[in-house]
């Protein structure tokens, strides 16, 4: 199976085409386009160098090659897109849970396929973080042509393991990122939520926009175990043999609560907050966030 079928399957690819991921809020970018921004004038970024061909204006060959191969190249750019977007994806152990070919972290994975397919497909600039205790892998953000085979292939070499360093990476990014951005996180969000609320503040006291997007299990979210069961932590916790009746009330408060913490982190700090479950149709369910978003 190729990566791009893998992680951009056709019902996705077809609801996108109809759709668009738009920033709410001023960021910076030039000005073409439907993005406000507060930057005047045009702004590129390299690309790469071509051989000159007769019809190219003198004034793009790169006189230091020419000096250096005594052969002209002309510069390429790529216009710098209103939007940067950095996808924040979690790799951490608990994203392995889940049904053996549709695990939390395959789900997620999709979901930033999709959406990292949208916004380069509306010419604008994709990055992806991806994350453990800290940001494990970096790629910046781009419009290049061969962006998204770049993402995919991170992608597709990721495994979930390890603790969670939710905050550290929120951090880590929000200090790396040089200009105001579109932040997608993409976690289940289990860690301490005083820690996310300092590492959401950190990316919106840089001004970034930051959209939450919380993905479950259907176990997570119902509980429905009615046998003893042997629990094990997917992320170093001992394993722990219970009856799931005497602590299913338990578990779901304080599932509950964990979440309604999220949920208040992202109101008082202006960024937004969505759910999925694993379960659900990622086409139908992206298209119904999207759709939400734009008023639809």
């Amino acid at each position: 199976m190729s990566q791009v079928s893998r992680y951009l399957d056709p019902a996705i690819v077809e609801q996108l085409r109809h759709l668009q991921l738009t920033a709410r809020s001023v960021v910076e970018g030039s000005t073409t386009g439907q993005h406000k921004s507060p930057v005047k004038g045009a702004s590129v970024e390299f690309r790469q160098h071509r051989f000159y061909v007769p019809g190219d204006e003198p004034r793009r060959i790169d006189w230091r090659v020419f000096g250096r191969t005594d052969r002209p190249y002309v510069k390429e750019y790529d216009e710098e897109t209103n939007l940067r977007c950095m996808l924040l994806l979690d790799c951490s152990g608990s994203m392995k849970y889940g049904r053996s070919s549709n695990t939390k972290f395959d789900y997620a994975s999709r979901l930033a396929a999709a959406l990292a397919f949208l916004m380069l497909g509306q010419t604008e600039s994709v990055g992806l973080a991806l994350f453990s205790q800290r940001v494990s892998r970096w790629i910046k953000p781009s419009a290049a042509s061969h962006q998204l085979s770049r993402l995919l292939e991170s992608l597709e070499r990721s495994v979930p393991q390890g603790d969670s360093g939710l905050a550290v990476a929120m951090h880590e990014v929000a200090e790396r990122l040089d200009r105001r951005s579109l932040v997608i996180a993409v976690s289940d969000f289990f860690s301490p939520s005083a820690q996310f609320r300092e590492g959401l503040s950190h990316l919106r006291h840089r001004r970034h926009e930051v959209i939450v997007i919380q993905v479950t299990d259907r176990d997570e979210e119902e509980f429905p175990f009615h046998t003893w069961h042997r629990f094990k932590g997917l992320e170093g916790e001992k394993p722990y043999l219970v009856e799931p009746a005497l602590v299913r009330e338990r578990y779901l408060d304080n599932f509950r609560q964990h979440r309604q913490a999220v949920r208040d982190a992202c109101t008082s700090l202006r960024a937004e907050y969505a759910s999925f479950v694993s379960d659900e149709p990622l086409a139908q369910r992206l298209r119904q966030f999207l759709e939400k978003r734009a008023g639809v």
